[in-house]
């Protein structure tokens, strides 16, 4: 009960910024007499909201995800179960044309049944006039792992591939800068820490990493795309409250999110002067079919005579839409887009699998993280632009050391199936 007033309280705020919104637009705004013409119209499923001049638009981005899934034990208990997966709502902007801007709120439920509300993006873009080149400072999602910056209401699965949740460290604090042409693009970041996670420091400073990655597509035509992707990151350790100075640790779930432990998990590991992550990419699109993969690595140095930690791992993931759609992809992102609005009046169907290698293990080096080898298979149900009902089947193979610390039951192999009902608008 009180969670359900918590949300209550959440979406009666945002309510109120609508109404006091509509009721501020009826007064004079302060700041002078420009006035600018707006029209408003349903694009790609999106409200927008857009001056005639094309200096100015607004639009929004709201998502629900409904998840449900069931476990075929083995060795562990793992919880059958339903959750929200994510509610967010965005409102992102363009301002006198080259500026953009963008705010993203999470409320969606958290795995232990309390109310979670976060930041997502928060940033703002400047994107220089007549030349492919975009300054952006906020938060945001760092420039590592073509799955990761991929938005999670255009995976093909419930999930993103273990050894991407378990590299790629997704949004946070930073300033990037990313120039593009018709056939290739490279970003450069400085990231800081993710949101809510600073602490009173004393003495020590905040950390950082740098990163870089850029991307080819010598093939960019729509539906007829062929990408390389490059990316590399220079990390300091996090200064954060539930970990000592210099320590790390890495993790990764069973690619499903009903069920929360993480059997695959190196511990603390100690002593860290930075570490260093790496990431391949490659892509493929032809018409409806789809051919992706990634390998990414990880090597953790330390201090005092330790030893370097190597942790790797990588996934191929194949879509064929069954109806015929192509796929968007865009070039000045290197990322994949959506599939194209449903040709046939009862949507689109699409078959998807996928295959990872997770390994946390560096046995010279003392860290039994565990290994997991993992294949999922998924069917994709597209009735318009704006609705997406996922059903997905993954067989798990865990070795000895995937225990979450000597918590679990190593060397435990299961099944389970997961779905979704989305809605995006």
């Amino acid at each position: 009960m009180k969670n359900n007033k918590r949300n209550f309280k959440v979406f009666g705020l945002i309510l109120f910024f609508f109404i006091s919104t509509i009721n501020i637009l009826a007064q004079e705004v302060p700041g002078g007499s420009q006035k600018v013409p707006l029209g408003g119209e349903v694009r790609n499923g999106k409200l927008l909201f857009k001056s005639d001049d094309g200096n100015f638009s607004w639009w929004f981005d709201a998502r629900i995800q409904f998840d449900g899934a069931m476990y075929f034990e083995n060795k562990n208990a793992l919880s059958n179960g339903t959750h929200f997966r994510r509610v967010t709502f965005a409102l992102k902007t363009q301002l006198w044309k080259n500026w953009q801007a963008e705010v993203d709120m999470g409320l969606n439920e958290a795995v232990d049944t309390k109310s979670q509300i976060k930041l997502r993006d928060a940033w703002v873009k400047y994107t220089f006039p007549k030349f492919n080149l975009a300054i952006q400072a906020g938060n945001f999602k760092e420039p590592f792992g073509m799955e990761r910056l991929n938005s999670s209401r255009l995976l093909p699965f419930l999930e993103r591939s273990a050894i991407t949740n378990a590299m790629a460290l997704g949004r946070r604090v930073g300033v990037s800068a990313r120039y593009w042409t018709d056939f290739a693009q490279v970003t450069a970041a400085v990231m800081g820490h993710e949101t809510g996670t600073r602490i009173d420091k004393g003495q020590r400073d905040e950390t950082f990493s740098a990163n870089i990655r850029a991307s080819v597509a010598p093939i960019n035509n729509f539906g007829d795309n062929l990408h390389f992707g490059l990316a590399y990151s220079y990390k300091i350790p996090d200064v954060v409250s539930d970990m000592r100075a210099n320590t790390i640790e890495m993790n990764a779930r069973v690619e499903s999110y009903v069920f929360n432990p993480k059997f695959l998990h190196t511990g603390d590991i100690s002593n860290v002067n930075y570490y260093d992550r790496y990431g391949f990419e490659f892509l493929f699109i032809k018409g409806p079919f789809l051919l992706q993969s990634e390998f990414l690595g990880t090597s953790i140095y330390r201090w005092y005579g330790n030893p370097t930690v190597n942790l790797k791992g990588g996934y191929v993931t194949a879509c064929w839409v069954i109806t015929g759609e192509n796929r968007y992809y865009y070039v000045d992102e290197g990322e994949v887009g959506p599939i194209e609005a449903p040709k046939n009046s009862f949507g689109a169907f699409e078959l998807a699998a996928r295959y990872s290698v997770t390994n946390l293990n560096d046995l010279d080096a003392g860290v039994k993280g565990g290994q997991a080898n993992q294949l999922m298979l998924g069917l994709n149900y597209y009735p318009n632009t704006n609705i997406k009902l996922q059903f997905n089947y993954s067989m798990v193979n865990h070795d000895q050391f995937a225990t979450r610390k000597g918590n679990l039951i190593g060397d435990d192999d299961f099944s389970f199936i997961q779905m979704r009902v989305q809605a995006a608008f």
